[in-house]
């Protein structure tokens, strides 16, 4: 999991640190791209989220020193809320799998 999580991450900051982005043709399709990618950053490093926390407000935050990209408070708000619900999805997801029983029948 934490191969797929560094790979994520480096596709992250190359999505949210590159200079041009094609627009979006929803209405604030921006701020649900957003949500997504951080809901399947805080889904992927629940169990590192201390570490991962600051990722939200920081890839926005560099955004200003990116030629056409700009920073905005409502990105800083959707980075967050998505991954708020990652965090809770990953938490529940591996909390599914307690107690659970690894059998191995028929095997050596």
């Amino acid at each position: 999991m934490r191969r797929f999580l560094f790979l994520y991450l480096l596709l992250l900051l190359f999505l949210n640190l590159t200079p041009r982005v094609p627009s979006s043709p929803v209405a604030n399709g921006d701020k649900l791209a957003h949500l997504f990618e951080f809901a399947i950053l805080g889904f992927l490093g629940w169990r590192l989220w201390t570490y991962m926390l600051p990722l939200p407000v920081l890839l926005e935050f560099l955004q200003l020193f990116v030629p056409g990209r700009t920073f905005s408070f409502a990105d800083i708000g959707a980075n967050l809320i998505g991954f708020t619900l990652g965090l809770i999805a990953g938490w529940l997801h591996e909390g599914s799998h307690e107690g659970t029983e690894v059998s191995n029948e028929g095997g050596d």
